[in-house]
């Protein structure tokens, strides 16, 4: 991480045990406990910067989530959710990415009145560039999509390429703005789903995963806080200003 980035969460996902009650004698083998040690969620804020909306004090966060499955593993499906709890009466104005289903590099962008887009690039661009300090450029390897605008909770959901049954891919990157400075508190929850190919050729077998064991422990806390006075580096390294 750089000096501008700081954790969010770094938590295991455990079994879900309501999704595995469900599961029938005549469904689909389930992967075994042991071999789901290691699964986690990292969670980073990249950036937070405070944004002029026609005069009014908003703010801008951007976040980077990276779902780690254990060895010959892949996370299939992911449903990320970020409710806001404080302030109380906080809403988000915007939230992106809303709908991607092409992998070639994207760049987000946000203008004055707090409305974030992404733009594909129609240039290739180095890995060097796409991971580089810039963190400008994001690619994603799976479906997206998003939602959230007007409300306190933002939601994102991966879904892999069905035919390529390659996984989600690394670093998803999400970008919300909020009409506010000061402090912000909310609650992560996570539903996932993994996959493990089977043997010569047979069905695969799959696990739904959460964050915490029990049902106190599925909504993680974080908080954040969006200063009165843009950082010295300011936003255009993370967003093209429009």
């Amino acid at each position: 991480m750089t000096e501008d980035e700081a954790l969010l969460i770094d938590a295991p996902l455990t079994p879900d045990p309501d999704a595995d009650d469900e599961m029938g004698p005549g469904d689909v083998e389930a992967i075994a406990d042991e071999d789901l040690r290691g699964c986690r969620l990292l969670l980073v804020r990249r950036a937070v910067e405070p944004i002029d909306l026609d005069g009014n004090p908003g703010g801008v966060l951007q976040m980077a989530c990276t779902f780690q499955a254990s060895q010959g593993i892949r996370f299939t499906y992911v449903q990320f959710r970020l409710s806001l709890l404080a302030p109380a009466d906080v809403k988000i104005i915007d939230i992106a990415p809303r709908v991607l289903e092409d992998p070639r590099p994207v760049e987000f962008t946000l203008d004055g009145k707090g409305k974030l887009g992404v733009k594909n690039l129609l240039v290739p661009v180095e890995p060097s560039l796409e991971i580089g300090m810039s963190k400008k450029f994001a690619v994603y390897h799976c479906q997206v999509q998003g939602s959230g605008e007007g409300t306190n909770m933002a939601r994102w959901d991966f879904r892999e390429n069905p035919d390529q049954r390659s996984g989600l891919g690394q670093e998803q990157v999400l970008t919300l703005t909020l009409p506010l400075t000061g402090q912000v508190a909310g609650t992560v929850s996570v539903n996932a789903r993994l996959a493990r190919s089977g043997v010569r050729g047979s069905l695969e077998v799959i696990r739904d995963m959460i964050l915490g064991p029990k049902p106190n422990d599925r909504f993680y806390p974080i908080s954040f806080e969006i200063p009165k006075a843009p950082s010295p580096r300011g936003l255009a390294r993370f967003l093209n200003l429009i």
